[in-house]
């Protein structure tokens, strides 16, 4: 690796370490969202290689409001 491509990293590294994360930047974590992310992790450990991200996360929200419905 050159030394102009690390030196590069390491700045973008020092310049995310700066940043802060506070309460309002993150999105609250709801049980639709929960539910989402652990149908998504499923998902992807039974795919067998590319996967279209934006019909998987479609998906992963679809298996979530399926588990959240009421009978």
């Amino acid at each position: 690796m050159a030394i102009s491509a690390w030196n590069d990293i390491e700045t973008e590294a020092k310049n995310f370490k700066k940043k802060k994360v506070t309460a309002k930047s993150l999105k609250p974590l709801t049980s639709r969202r929960y539910l989402a992310g652990q149908a998504l992790t499923g998902l992807l450990a039974r795919s067998n290689g590319y996967v279209n991200m934006e019909s998987v996360r479609r998906e992963a929200y679809e298996w979530a409001d399926f588990m959240l419905d009421e009978d």
